[in-house]
């Protein structure tokens, strides 16, 4: 049986992107896809969406999803801000959100060992999803290259069993190529469902997924691997 095909992990012009969110709609329904989702940055990041904003930003999406012929998911890509595991999105505001995904992407400049690095990755996303609720991990590992080469097996065991433990999903990122294999097979033995998401920034990135996919196949992922049903059921 044919995998699903859907993206997770999408920008619009609230962050840096350069679409609209019925524009992503649009250019998902064209490619087939089961379902999209809708994920700007959260505000902490240089790029990110403006607090100010993010009302605006629902209902776009709200809007866009009304004439829509597959599930149309508003999300956020919140980022971890310390090593506790706090993330830039409040209480107050994740209940407005279907889906939340959350990605590393500050780490303390005074570290230069990869190694280091690698592990301060692990503390903080680790912590992250005993911390909040937490849907999807973004790019796992992936922090100006990346990071997993650096982890030991008992590391990726600590990372894999707080997701299994929490329900939380990793990702398959098009844009990065991460995770890579390994990790991939270890959260397949663990129950880790797995999501799938280009980082789309532009319309001609949407639903370009065919690196996870292939991925996918290689390690004999079915449809119950991955994340989509959780959210097309509401759970």
């Amino acid at each position: 049986m044919a995998l699903p095909r859907f993206d997770f992990h999408t920008h619009t012009m609230y962050s840096d992107g350069v679409m609209v969110a019925s524009a992503i709609v649009e250019v998902a329904e064209a490619r087939n896809l089961a379902a999209v989702a809708i994920t700007d940055h959260g505000p902490e990041l240089s790029v990110g969406i403006s607090p100010s904003k993010i009302e605006a930003m629902i209902s776009d999406v709200e809007i866009a999803r009304k004439d829509a012929g597959i599930p149309v998911l508003c999300g956020i890509e919140a980022n971890v801000i310390d090593p506790s595991g706090a993330i830039d999105i409040n209480e107050q505001l994740l209940g407005r959100f279907d889906i939340l995904v959350v990605g590393v992407h500050r780490l303390s400049w005074a570290i230069r060992d990869r190694a280091e690095l690698a592990r301060a990755y692990l503390t903080s996303i680790t912590n992250a999803m005993e911390r909040q609720r937490v849907d999807v991990v973004a790019h796992p590992f992936r922090f100006h290259g990346d990071l997993a080469g650096y982890l030991s097996p008992d590391d990726i065991d600590v990372f894999v069993e707080a997701a299994a433990e929490r329900g939380v999903a990793i990702e398959l990122n098009s844009r990065y190529r991460a995770p890579d294999e390994n990790l991939l097979r270890a959260c397949l033995r663990k129950g880790v469902k797995i999501s799938i998401g280009t980082d789309a920034h532009t319309t001609a990135e949407v639903g370009s997924i065919d690196w996870p996919m292939s991925q996918l196949r290689k390690v004999g992922a079915s449809r119950e691997d991955l994340v989509l049903d959780k959210f097309l059921e509401g759970g």
